[in-house]
């Protein structure tokens, strides 16, 4: 196993597909143990319209946005500072 998350920003999906083989590996590396689903916070969501969740790369410690593509958004992957 892996003991690296080696994730990757992306400022926008190039197609849905694309989102569902990211949030398929990152669920792969919740079931590992390698990474965790953290609660979002309130203060810095981006709001209750979007399909929004945050992990956390247990190696690292840096936590991590992920929000679904909404046409015309795109969607993203980014760390949260």
């Amino acid at each position: 196993m892996a003991l690296d998350c080696d994730w990757e920003q992306v400022d926008s999906f190039r197609s849905l597909k694309e989102y569902e083989r990211l949030l398929a590996r990152i669920r792969e590396q919740v079931r590992s143990g390698l990474v965790e689903a953290v609660e979002l916070d309130p203060e810095k969501r981006w709001g209750t319209s979007f399909d929004e969740h945050w992990y956390r790369c247990r190696q690292h410690g840096d936590v991590w946005r992920l929000v679904a593509p909404d046409p015309p958004f795109k969607g993203i992957f980014k760390a949260i500072p």
